[in-house]
């Protein structure tokens, strides 16, 4: 892993775990073994590393969306490996959604980081829009619904330091009669 990939890395885990103020250069280089110099010279600023972590963050949820798209053939069939890919988040990573957590911030955070986070939430959104509601009429609501349910049970669960509001939530989504 290149010095560049440890410091979006570690910046990443320290956002999902307290938030976009809680990682600074200076924690990032001692985990690393680096001077925060060296995060400087790739980073000259921290809006310049968020903007990094939140794009990495996004491409890597797509790569994702690309494989549920390609092992799943009935459109809400891939409802599951997307729920999964939350409840990973929850149950292995024990961490929030990078982008929910910059979007809780997003009043006070760089504009740049903000517009990053927001394509997360449009990727998705468009994403649930076509691979799981191709003919609704009411696509955008339903993917809508869909993230934000999946997004807010995160946040409960972890201020609830609990996975039942998650489970509670998964539930409600299985059960509803998607058209």
């Amino acid at each position: 892993m290149s010095t560049v990939d440890k410091i979006i890395e570690i910046a990443e885990l320290q956002v999902r775990a307290g938030g976009y103020n809680s990682f600074s250069f200076r924690e990032i280089s001692k985990e690393i073994g680096i001077k925060s110099a060296s995060i400087h010279y790739h980073f000259p600023t921290k809006a310049d590393l968020g903007v990094a972590i939140a794009n990495r963050y996004t491409a890597r949820f797509e790569e994702h969306l690309a494989n549920i798209i390609a092992s799943t053939g009935e459109p809400l069939e891939r409802l599951e490996p997307y729920i999964a890919l939350f409840s990973h988040a929850l149950k292995v990573d024990k961490k929030m959604c990078l982008c929910g957590v910059l979007a809780s911030e997003s009043d006070v955070l760089p504009e740049a980081l903000q517009l990053e986070a927001k394509r997360f939430f449009d990727v998705n959104i468009a994403w649930l829009q076509s691979a799981l509601f191709p003919q609704s009429p009411q696509a955008k609501a339903q993917a809508c619904f869909i993230l934000a349910s999946l997004e807010g049970a995160l946040l409960m669960g972890k201020v609830m330091k609990s996975n039942t509001p998650f489970e509670h939530v998964i539930e409600q989504l299985r059960s509803q009669s998607w058209k």
